[in-house]
């Protein structure tokens, strides 16, 4: 069975930098979550993203619920999936700088 994980539309940003695949889950009234789009966005990191909070409730829970399950951690907004095997949760600059290999 497909988890609801596999089934979400997300929308792309095109970037020209694709060192990874990167999946991010945000909400859209998230402030770090917005800062986060943007650091991607200012390195023209190619990436792909949801706002959790623009879907249906039932879903969120479930892809919440999936998320911890799957990456053994509990999501905190932002969270970005690195080449579907590791979960960063919370958005610091320095951090993904060097998870991301960015000078």
């Amino acid at each position: 069975m497909a988890s609801m994980i596999d089934k979400l539309e997300f929308s792309e940003y095109e970037g020209s930098v694709e060192k990874h695949d990167l999946a991010l889950y945000a909400l859209s009234t998230c402030a770090f979550c917005k800062k986060a789009i943007q650091f991607l966005q200012d390195h023209d990191i190619k990436f792909r993203y949801i706002y959790l909070d623009t879907i249906n409730p039932m879903v969120k829970r479930t892809v919440k619920s999936e998320l911890k399950t799957r990456y053994a951690s509990l999501p905190v907004f932002p969270v970005l999936i690195i080449d579907d095997t590791e979960a960063v949760s919370g958005f610091s600059e320095e951090k993904w700088k060097e998870i991301l290999d960015i000078d």
